[in-house]
């Protein structure tokens, strides 16, 4: 079996098949770790439930949001922390009996097609076959062929963010159209650092100068820039003989972008359909029909979501502080925050049962 990409949805599914017996590659242009893309936030329940709790760097029960005419503060029903990349990867890695090599994955080989025995990626090492394969290469959907999106004219959001050193005690959100029309500035403590930056939903807004903005205005140093494209589509889940998971299959929640916690929800239901198949429980046929509906039974959360990211800026400014106040009332806030988690449910880890810690086998 074949992984592309090394980031959260892939080593999810890797973990999910250790133990099976499969002969697992996964291939990332970077090593595991190198390379963070995101503010690394994820609800602490996932955590605990993966055994992922040593990654965390502060953890949040109350966010603050901010808006020109007010400010918000929400008593969550439950809790979200900040989490350190290297490590979170690190400990999903320790979990998993894979082998892992570093190329940059080009596109399928040429000719090659959804074939019954194996299918063939390019990569800047050569060709790689296998019978399973997986994209988890992120937005770029780099095994779609065709299919594959290319900014700005896609439905993805941009984001930038500095990581200036120095704590803070506040996660806190910026819905300001001072700092983007269409989208929100953020400042998310993780420890010894700050992670603060703009995402904007039109992705021809260009977020450098309104990130670096938030920065002056919060006194801190714009340091260590980061950013990244982020999907706020549902697509495909499968295609031409490969399974997508992660951004490459858009699962990054609308209107939050919240993909860590989607990463690793379809990751695991990836991983449990392809344990199936190497089992011989299933055809990957099977496997490929089961994980599409699984995917697309989301859809109509997705596209909530999405309808709430297109409303907030057509709101008028002057409404905006009014608005936070009164969705700030406690069941109002433990509704919607509820009906969000469960969009990805920290329970839905607990469905397969338990299995222990894998050797890692010695390359031959």
């Amino acid at each position: 079996m074949l992984i592309c990409g090394a980031s959260f949805a892939g080593l999810m599914v890797a973990r999910e098949l250790a133990g099976a017996g499969a002969d697992v590659l996964i291939v990332d242009r970077y090593e595991i770790g190198e390379r963070q893309t995101s503010a690394c936030g994820i609800p602490t329940e996932w955590l605990e439930k993966l055994g992922l709790l040593a990654a965390a760097r502060q953890r949040f029960d109350t966010p603050v949001i901010n808006t020109p005419h007010g400010i918000g503060r929400y008593k969550l029903p439950w809790t979200f922390s900040t989490i350190d990349y290297r490590t979170i990867c690190g400990l999903l890695w320790e979990h998993c009996d894979a082998h892992f090599e570093t190329a940059k994955v080009e596109g399928l080989a040429s000719g090659a097609a959804n074939g019954p025995d194996a299918i063939s990626v390019e990569t800047d090492r050569g060709v790689i076959s296998a019978p399973l394969v997986v994209d988890a290469l992120g937005w770029r959907r780099g095994l779609a062929g065709p299919a594959g999106y290319q900014p700005p004219d896609a439905p993805l959001s941009r984001g930038l963010e500095v990581h200036p050193p120095g704590a803070a005690e506040d996660l806190q959100i910026w819905i300001d159209r001072r700092y983007v029309p269409a989208g929100y500035g953020w400042s998310f403590p993780a420890g010894e650092e700050t992670r603060i930056g703009v995402g904007s939903f039109d992705p021809k807004f260009h977020v450098r100068e309104t990130t670096e903005l938030l920065a002056e205005d919060l006194q801190r140093d714009r340091v260590r820039y980061q950013g990244n494209w982020i999907p706020h589509k549902l697509r495909q889940a499968t295609g031409r003989g490969v399974f997508f998971t992660g951004d490459s299959a858009g699962h990054c929640l609308p209107l939050t972008a919240e993909g860590i916690r989607t990463a690793l929800y379809f990751g695991i239901g990836l991983g449990r359909e392809l344990r199936a198949v190497v089992d011989g429980r299933q055809s990957r046929e099977d496997a490929a029909r089961h994980y599409a509906e699984f995917n697309d039974s989301h859809e109509w959360k997705f596209k909530w979501m999405l309808r709430v990211q297109k409303l907030v800026p057509r709101v008028p400014p002057r409404l905006l502080g009014p608005l936070i106040r009164i969705f700030g009332m406690k069941r109002f806030v433990d509704w919607s925050f509820g009906h969000y988690l469960n969009i990805a449910p920290p329970e839905f880890a607990d469905a397969a049962p338990e299995r222990p810690k894998p050797e890692v086998p010695t390359p031959v």
